[in-house]
């Protein structure tokens, strides 16, 4: 097996994360990928809590 090159150019070190399918852009795509990925879980969050919450109200104005 093989070690992953390590590019160098003047000015500029990257190592290709995607196997250089995406140039430059490897690190953008990983950390688009994981900010999504991030931003998909705080909604499914924050709705899981608001249904929690809905929950909670209807149960209490039940036992009034």
């Amino acid at each position: 097996m093989s070690p992953i090159p390590f590019e160098t150019t003047p000015g500029i070190s990257s190592i290709p994360l995607l196997h250089g399918a995406g140039g430059a852009y490897d690190e953008l795509i990983i950390f688009g990928g994981i900010g999504l990925l991030l931003i998909v879980l705080a909604y499914l969050s924050w709705r899981a809590s608001a249904n929690k919450e809905k929950r909670r109200r209807r149960r209490k104005t039940k036992n009034l």
